[in-house]
């Protein structure tokens, strides 16, 4: 047979085949579907890194040429084979054209304990500074200056305004908006769109199966929804064919309308302070995902604290690693378009070699995960020296342990680390522990979460659980049964009570300690384990179903499902799960154990699970 054909029943040659099934055997498939999507695989980024590099050595096609689309499905990665594939060597590197270029067509205990912050809360400042205003007094200040870096497509600030405000027509006045897309131009213009609109936006990852991101905007009363994606990808499509059953108003984001040159900048609407900006939705615990609601006044008292400690502006640019439904791209974007910088959009595989994007784009500021910045040194992809001119290192989301500090001030000596902590429901941190260089490393093996920004209020109850105050606290979640279990009052202020376990040192210092509950974190994510054990019983007929995970592990931790039974369908369940849940929550094992054993308290004994597993959670 030709290899260079495809098989018969299959879109791609032997070849391809050959390689495909060696990165997803170890997630135990055996015949991969060409329209499966590779998050129901639960390959981690490690394990796409490698595929890539792999495909790029057979195929001779540049590493960096791989974008989001890519590794949506394996139809897709056959799809892009074929288009950028065959050659004799390696493309060249993209060289970034002038700014202004188009973008292609074809993205309830009692409360104890004193309250301790930096000088207390901030006194009243000036009115709130809503998001899309932010952006419209960058471009006012500096139109000419670039605003976005798309692959080889830059753009400026007052063309960009312009795009998004034409947009904003299109998409009409208020209400909820969902955004659709990757991390490119088109999504971040839909974004600011519905912002200029005095709309609240609803952030939508192509990566959550579709019947997920249904449920989101069902529970958000969204009323349109702008798709910065071309609607007859097969991926797109199975997306829109969820959102059917709404009957949303479907903007297409691509569409840009045409204006003219003399076009002057769009107003940003009235909006109330109090108001919504966005909705992030996070792991719920009752198998339905919480929405978030940040205030406009939440975000701009984050917003004002903290670039108040970066010395950045026109020039600099911001690495945007992270999808718009994970707060951290809170900073990326909107730290770079507060101050005129530029925010560089990284595909995930480009995100894997930060020294590499660094030097191709010029990042001067930088934002991850420990588990980013590992997985990176993992692959050879920090070296020392490699990043000089990176001045600010941003890390948060997971524990950060000193070695992986020592890892990113080997490759960016010159860089400021700030290790950083706060739930979505308190816009991004509200603690901070800067490094800068020279200083010395902190003690022990993880870096404390350090002492309160300005404005916030951070207190601990008898358990030692953390609680907060201040403007940065969003205005709760959609569901008001949770508002009553996760806030409390005292001392007549209103506390968000974060489950984090933390320790307040001698020297002042934060510590996390741990959870009071059975959250845990995977790549930044937050994920209730309860969820997935409910969806794990569902498939399963009810039967009982635990979550463990290594609580050692320092990146891609691995989640493992038992399930009571005398054997399961690994494979199976796994991509069952896969259609219900994000990639991130896909268990890397499923264990069948003949019976959970109880503790002499009736519990569930984890212990002994863990034991026979072997997992340290």
């Amino acid at each position: 047979m030709d290899a260079t054909l495809p098989r018969a029943g299959r879109p791609w040659d032997d070849a391809f085949e050959e390689l495909l099934l060696a990165a997803l055997r170890g997630q135990g498939c055996a015949e991969p579907d060409p329209d499966t999507p590779f998050t129901s695989y639960g390959v981690t980024s490690l394990g796409i890194l490698s595929l890539g590099r792999t495909l790029s050595d057979h195929y001779g096609i540049s590493l960096g040429a791989f974008d989001e689309r890519a590794f949506r499905t394996p139809r897709s990665l056959w799809a892009f084979v074929g288009e950028h594939g065959r050659a004799s060597a390696p493309a060249a590197a993209e060289a970034l054209p002038a700014a202004g270029e188009a973008l292609p067509a074809d993205g309830a205990d009692e409360v104890d304990g004193p309250a301790f912050g930096e000088d207390g809360p901030a006194p009243a400042g000036p009115a709130v500074c809503a998001l899309a205003e932010r952006f419209l007094a960058s471009a006012r200040r500096h139109p000419d200056a670039v605003c976005v870096i798309d692959g080889a497509t830059t753009f400026r600030y007052a063309e960009f305004a312009v795009q998004a405000g034409a947009l904003a027509e299109r998409i009409g006045r208020g209400g909820v908006v969902a955004v659709l897309g990757e991390r490119e131009a088109a999504t971040y213009r839909g974004y600011l769109a519905v912002l200029l609109a005095g709309a609240t936006v609803v952030p939508l990852s192509l990566d959550f199966p579709p019947e997920r991101n249904a449920a989101i905007l069902e529970q958000a009363g969204a009323r349109c929804v702008v798709v910065a994606d071309r609607s007859d990808d097969p991926l797109v499509a199975a997306q829109l064919a969820a959102l059917a059953g709404l009957r949303l108003e479907v903007v297409d984001g691509l569409a840009v309308p045409s204006v003219p040159a003399s076009a002057g900048l769009p107003v940003a609407p009235e909006a109330d302070p109090d108001g919504v900006a966005y909705y992030i939705f996070t792991s719920g615990s009752t198998g339905r995902p919480k929405g978030a609601g940040t205030t406009r006044r939440s975000a701009d008292a984050f917003l004002t604290q903290a670039m108040a400690t970066f010395e950045v502006g026109p020039g600099d640019v911001f690495s945007q690693c992270h999808g718009l439904t994970f707060d951290f791209s809170v900073f990326e974007l909107w730290g770079a378009w507060s101050t005129g910088a530029a925010v560089l959009a990284v595909p995930r595989m480009r995100a894997l070699d930060p020294a590499g994007t660094a030097a191709r784009y010029g990042v001067t500021v930088m934002a991850c995960t420990p588990s980013l910045l590992e997985s990176a040194g993992a692959a050879g992809n920090l070296a020392p020296g490699s990043m000089p001119g990176t001045r600010h290192v941003v890390i948060g989301g997971e524990p950060l342990p000193v070695d992986t500090v020592r890892l990113i001030q080997g490759a960016a000596p010159n860089a400021v680390v700030d290790n950083v902590y706060g739930p979505t429901e308190a816009t991004v941190w509200v603690s901070t522990h800067r490094m800068a260089p020279g200083d010395p490393l902190p003690e022990g093996r993880i870096v404390p979460i350090g002492t309160p920004v300005p404005a916030m209020e951070l207190r601990l109850d008898a358990r030692g659980e953390l609680l907060l105050a201040g403007d940065q606290v969003f205005g709760g979640y959609l569901d008001a049964d949770l508002n009553a279990v996760k806030f409390t009052e005292a001392d007549g202020r209103r506390w968000y009570r974060t489950g984090d376990v933390v320790e307040r040192a001698g020297d002042g210092l934060l510590h996390h300690r741990g959870r009071l509950d059975d959250q845990v974190k995977i790549r930044g994510y937050r994920v209730e384990t309860g969820e997935i054990e409910r969806a794990a019983s569902g498939f399963l007929g009810g039967a009982r179903t635990a979550v463990l995970w290594d609580a050692d592990t320092r990146f891609d931790a691995e989640l493992v499902l038992c399930v009571e039974a005398p054997e399961v369908d690994e494979a199976a369940l796994r991509r069952r799960l896969g259609e219900l849940l994000p990639g991130y929550m896909v268990p890397g094992r499923v264990v069948a154990v003949e019976s959970f054993r109880l503790t002499a308290h009736a519990k569930l004994d984890r212990a002994h699970l863990a034991g026979l597993v072997g997992q340290g959670g």
